[in-house]
């Protein structure tokens, strides 16, 4: 019968000289009641080179820090390994430490309403075994803890708990873990409900939405305000060259204002002129545009329709044309 022993890798000096940094590092911030920065140097320290020594001091820091759980088991380790080292002095403090511990510890218990096949659970991102996460109670630090459950074909379950120092038995009951397949079809029913359709009212008889004949309307009303212009200035010109003759009547000759008074009822007939020949020609082509506008369901791409004014010494004109 032989034994055997797992072998580890041996800390080279340079390991050691580091260690020895990091617990010289964590001791003097220990001293200094810095804890949260102590602790940690403390824990890298014993990573690189585990020594009892320092384990002990570890365990001294976890308990300064209130994570009573931590140290218990850091003092339960140490008392052990120096026990196997032949230091009963460390052994037995050690295991006194533990033992004062103990009597303090905060202990979840944890209740399984119902197992699913394959289920997980975890505390703190760290699972559990199926005897650790149920019995008398998992020994914890103090603080806010999070409690997760899965399974497969499950869906999962999350709770986070506060727990406050001990000696206190907190105890969280994990439920019944939902079928997946619930949580899917609930998700999916939305979407399986048809989409709305929008249908287009139908076209009431003379009424269209074609492009062709809004266009047509708007023409016929420029027309409509270019021919109320053309009469109002027409009306105006008839004033101003009946003015002008009862100035020039039984005279040889006008007077400038006369002159002036012509020239500017001439410029008034032009403009009148012009405004309602363009107005005319706009209400035309308002007109043409209505009647040749088709429903919307024709098409329409091949339709054009374009209009050239042009202007005159004796007035102005606008062509209409058209491709349909």
């Amino acid at each position: 019968m032989s034994l055997t022993s797992p072998l580890w890798a041996q800390p080279t000096a340079a390991d050691k000289a580091l260690a020895e940094g990091l617990f010289q590092d964590g001791k003097k911030l220990m001293d200094e009641d810095r804890l949260q920065e102590a602790c940690p140097k403390l824990a890298e320290s014993q990573r690189v080179d585990p020594t009892v020594g320092t384990l002990l001091n570890l365990a001294v820091c976890h308990e300064k820090e209130g994570k009573t759980a931590s140290a218990w088991a850091e003092f339960k380790e140490a008392s052990a390994l120096a026990a196997s080292a032949g230091q009963q002095d460390r052994s037995q403090f050690a295991d006194k430490r533990a033992s004062e511990l103990e009597a303090r510890l905060t202990r979840l218990v944890l209740e399984v309403a119902q197992a699913a096949p394959g289920m997980a659970i975890t505390l703190n991102g760290k699972e559990l075994s199926a005897a650790a996460a149920t019995g008398t109670g998992i020994p914890v630090d103090p603080g806010t803890a999070t409690i997760e459950a899965r399974a497969p074909g499950k869906q999962p379950w999350s709770q986070q708990v506060t727990l406050d120092p001990g000696p206190s038995t907190p105890r969280v009951v994990i439920p019944p873990l939902a079928d997946a397949a619930a949580q899917a079809q609930a998700m999916a029913a939305p979407a399986a409900l048809p989409a709305p359709v929008v249908r287009p009212e139908a076209a009431k008889p003379g009424v269209t939405s074609s492009p062709l004949r809004a266009l047509g309307f708007v023409a016929g009303g420029v027309g409509l305000a270019g021919i109320g212009v053309g009469a109002v200035f027409g009306i105006m010109a008839i004033q101003e060259a009946g003015d002008v003759e009862v100035g020039c009547s039984g005279n040889f000759r006008c007077s400038r204002a006369d002159v002036e008074a012509n020239e500017s009822a001439r410029s008034t007939a032009m403009v009148s002129n012009i405004a309602a020949g363009a107005g005319l020609v706009c209400l035309g082509a308002g007109v043409a545009m209505v009647l040749m506008s088709r429903s919307p369901e024709k098409p329409v791409a091949s339709e054009r329709v374009w209009l050239s004014p042009s202007v005159a010494s004796d007035g102005g004109r606008v062509t209409l044309g058209g491709q349909w």
